[in-house]
Formats: structure tokens, C-alpha cells, sequence
């Protein structure tokens, strides 16, 4: 086949998976990597390593950089706010944990260098947006839930990609001492942070400053987004390596939590970008996938796998959401979830050619198997089973939202939530606002008889509206308009 044959194949291939996992609401990276395994040398034999050249490295790279722009444009400051203390045990010492475990579990089972062993441990840290966005699209869960979630995909997608290349470059390759790689980790995260959130800036001024007609403005907001991430991307890869992921992350992250132009347009766009970036990458990677690679592993790649899955997420995410507000359940799906995605996928392959090109190929063929056998089971069982998890685990509640943040309202939220609701108040005092999320509750400043306030709290999907203002009149209002535009089930005040 020729290569816009094989390219019209994968991207056909993505869309009906995507298609397909929405009519199904099942995450569709489950079925984008069984159609790359059927595509690959395992069973059609249409895509193989030769295939693409030596252009998919740069392919996938953008394409990671696009998704993890719109995964970063998303997670906005008032979603970190939900569970901060647990975002960043997660991030920190829970990444540390999942690396140097993993590192031991490699070391122990594969009879491997420690070296190898470190290198897998921090392609494995990641677990990113490609896989989580799926899975949340079709698993509704509590708002700290999902937050911790989104926020774990992107920050540690930025610290594997960072710290697997310090780890290759020190220990693997010999480049620098071993105290040389906390300050190239730093210096290497600062330079994607830095440069990152410089081309935010200039988005931001171009778009604020710009004068096109308005018929042309839209258009104009999503090319400029659309080039301010690829420049993010390159830029800083151009100053040091696998810094990109952590620019166009950081150029999102920046852009989502400012009053950009257009803002709806750029949603949009972004959105319908990444899947189909993500159609391609992960069909495109899937078929690649070299099955002997994880044979070789055989029994003790399993083990791995078990003690990833079943010892290391869970220890790792009892330590971090420590507090009252995750229900046991919570923390179980929250243990049963966090399949690895694209990151350490492409990088494996990466590094399993730089390990063979240092005349280690046993140590390649390790790597490759044991990343590719554990992205493969965790999408399988995980990613897959997601919804079906979630449900027997009873932590998809569905939204109760309460207008009013005074004392009846407050009481009222905290006992809800308390019993696993999942529970968002409005109110337009700000005071009230701060109040409700100091005592750990989704609260957002705002009118409730507004409808873009409503529709921005998820009227659509709520199964409850209370409305406990001193206003009876507007108490009234809120009930109607929650009845009769957002047909929600259940009113009152």
C-alpha cells in the first residue's frame, strides 16, 4: 500500500473507533489499539517500523504537543483548586514512588541494570491525556475525582518525558554524573515552563490586539492557537531535547485561565483537533507494537504488570488523597484507573533504538516489551473497563446543584456531599464562594436565574436543582428555568 493509502487507512480507522466507543461509551483507545494490532505486522501486515520513515517521530511529537495543549487549555485553576493537596502528593511524591518502584519491580523480575531498570520506571510515571480524556468522556465522576484525574495526565506526561531523557543521557548513556540529574531535570523543565508560557504571552497579545473583520476573527483565533502551539513545541525542543511536551502543556495551561478572545471557537477547534491526532498516534503506534518484544519478557513481565497495577497505583494513590473527602470507593477507582498512554509509547521506541545503538540489545528488547506490555494491559483492563468499574463501584453520581451559598445552602452541600453526591454551588457573593471552598466544596461566583451560568455548571446533566436563596422569587425563577430549559429531573427550594 502506499503511505497516503496507509495514512487515509489510519486516520478511517480512528474515526470509527471513535465513533464506535461513543455509540458503545466505552473510551476509545481501547478500540484505536486493537485496530493499530490489526493493521500491524502481528496480523495485516499494512503498517510496519519502515512504514513512516523517520518522519513519525515528528508526527507523533506534535501530535502529543497538540493533545497535551488542549488537555492543559482545560485544566483551569478552579479544577486544580478541587483536591490541591492530593494533585500534588500525586504529582510528587506519588510520581517518585511510581519510578523508583517500577525501577525495583524491573530490576528484581527481569534480573536487569539498575540503570534500565530507572529508564522504564520513568517512562511508566506517565499516564496522560490521551487515555484519561477517553475514559472521562463516558465515566461521569465527582469533580475532585476527575480533577486529580486530569491534572495527574498532564503534569506527569511533562515529568516523563523530562526525566526519562535525563535518566537515558546520565545514567544509560554515561553523559554527567548521577548529582548531574536533579539539575538537568530542573534546568530541562524550567526551559518547557519558561519558554511555554513566553509563547502564551504572545498568543495572548496577538489576539487581544488584532484587528481582524469580524467574520474573519474566529478563524483567525484558531490558526494563531493552532501555530503558537506547534511553535511552543518547537521552540523549545530547539533549546533542549523533550521539552516540547512541557511548552505546549504549559502554553495551554496559560492560555485556558485567561480571558482569551474567541474563547468557544478555540474550544471547539482544539477539541475536533485532538481526535483526530489522537485517531492517528494511537493507531499509528499500536501497529507498531512488536509482539516478540513482549514474549521475551514472558512471566516476569506479568509480574511487573501486577505490581504496577495492583501494588504500586494503589499504595500510590492511598498516600496522596488522604483526606475525608475521597470515599473509599473514590480511592479504588481511582487505584484501578491509570492506564499509561502515548508518552511512553513513543519514547520507548525512542530510546529502545538508542539502547541498541549503544550495543544493548537485549536491554532494547526489555524495555520495548515491558513498556508495550504494560500500556497494552492497562488500556486493555483499564481504560476499557472503565465505566464498568465506575458503576460497580457506584462513584458516578450525577450532578445536584445548589443555588444559594448561605447557611441553609452550605449546610445543605456539605451533607450531600458527605454522602457521595456529587455537589456544585452558585452564589454571587464572593465571600460566600471563598467560604464554600475553604470547607472543600465545588463552588463557583455567579447568577443563578443566569442560563450561561446554569449551562456552565452542567445544568444539562444536573439530576437536581435546590435553590435556598432568601429570595423567594428567585428561588422560584431558578426551579423554572431549571424545569423548562435544562429539563432537569429534580427541583426545589
Amino acid at each position: 500500500m502506499s503511505l497516503v493509502a496507509i495514512v487515509a487507512l489510519v486516520l478511517a480507522l480512528g474515526v470509527a473507533s471513535r465513533v464506535l466507543a461513543d455509540r458503545l461509551r466505552i473510551p476509545s483507545v481501547l478500540f484505536l489499539i486493537f485496530a493499530g494490532v490489526v493493521i500491524g505486522p502481528e496480523v495485516l501486515g499494512f503498517v510496519s517500523r519502515e512504514t513512516f520513515g523517520g518522519g513519525l517521530s515528528a508526527v507523533v511529537g506534535v501530535s502529543v504537543a497538540i493533545i497535551l495543549f488542549e488537555g492543559g487549555y482545560h485544566l483551569h485553576l478552579d479544577k486544580l483548586r478541587e483536591s490541591p493537596t492530593a494533585l500534588t502528593r500525586l504529582v510528587t511524591i506519588g510520581a517518585v514512588v511510581t519510578w523508583l518502584g517500577t525501577a525495583a519491580a524491573v530490576v528484581v523480575f527481569l534480573e536487569t541494570s539498575l540503570e534500565v531498570g530507572l529508564l522504564v520506571g520513568a517512562l511508566l510515571i506517565a499516564t496522560g491525556p490521551t487515555v484519561i480524556g477517553p475514559i472521562l468522556q463516558v465515566v461521569t465522576v465527582r469533580d475532585h475525582v476527575a480533577a486529580v484525574l486530569e491534572g495527574e495526565g498532564v503534569i506527569n506526561d511533562i515529568t516523563a518525558a523530562i526525566l526519562v531523557v535525563v535518566v537515558f543521557e546520565v545514567l544509560v548513556a554515561g553523559n554527567g554524573t548521577p548529582a548531574a540529574l536533579v539539575g538537568d531535570f530542573a534546568m530541562r523543565l524550567f526551559v518547557g515552563l519558561a519558554f511555554g508560557a513566553l509563547v502564551a504571552g504572545l498568543v495572548w497579545l496577538v489576539l487581544d490586539r488584532a484587528r481582524s473583520r469580524p467574520c474573519a476573527a474566529p478563524l483567525h483565533a484558531r490558526l494563531v492557537v493552532l501555530a503558537g502551539v506547534i511553535v511552543a513545541y518547537a521552540g523549545a525542543e530547539t533549546i533542549a531535547s523533550e521539552t516540547g511536551i512541557a511548552a505546549a502543556a504549559t502554553a495551554g495551561f496559560v492560555l485556558g485561565n485567561v480571558d482569551l478572545p474567541y474563547h468557544e471557537d478555540v474550544i471547539d477547534f482544539l477539541d475536533d483537533l485532538s481526535v483526530v491526532v489522537l485517531s492517528f498516534i494511537f493507531v499509528a503506534l499500536a501497529a507498531l507494537i512488536d509482539f516478540a518484544d513482549i514474549r521475551a519478557v514472558g512471566l516476569a513481565g506479568l509480574a511487573i504488570v501486577v505490581a504496577v497495577t495492583l501494588v504500586l497505583r494503589p499504595a500510590v494513590i492511598y498516600l496522596s488523597t488522604t483526606n475525608a473527602r475521597f470515599t473509599h470507593n473514590e480511592r479504588l477507582f481511582l487505584s484501578a484507573v491509570g492506564p499509561r498512554g502515548i508518552i511512553p509509547a513513543s519514547v520507548a521506541t525512542l530510546f529502545a533504538v538508542e539502547l541498541q545503538a549503544l550495543g544493548r540489545p537485549q536491554e532494547a528488547q526489555l524495555l520495548a516489551g515491558t513498556v508495550f506490555l504494560i500500556i497494552f494491559t492497562t488500556v486493555v483492563l483499564q481504560a476499557g473497563l472503565a465505566r464498568q468499574i465506575a458503576d460497580y463501584l457506584e462513584v458516578s453520581p450525577m450532578r445536584t446543584i445548589i443555588i444559594g451559598g448561605g447557611r441553609v445552602g452550605l449546610s445543605l452541600a456539605e451533607r450531600l456531599e458527605q454522602d457521595g453526591e456529587n455537589v456544585l454551588l452558585i452564589d454571587l457573593d464572593p465571600d460566600a464562594v471563598e467560604k464554600a471552598r475553604k470547607r472543600g466544596l465545588r463552588a463557583i461566583e455567579g447568577d443563578g436565574t443566569d442560563a450561561d451560568i446554569l449551562e456552565q455548571a452542567g445544568a444539562d446533566d444536573a439530576k437536581t436543582v435546590i435553590a435556598t436563596t432568601p429570595d423567594d422569587d428567585v428561588n422560584l425563577l431558578v426551579c423554572q428555568l431549571a424545569k423548562t430549559t435544562y429539563d432537569v429531573e429534580s427541583v426545589a427550594s
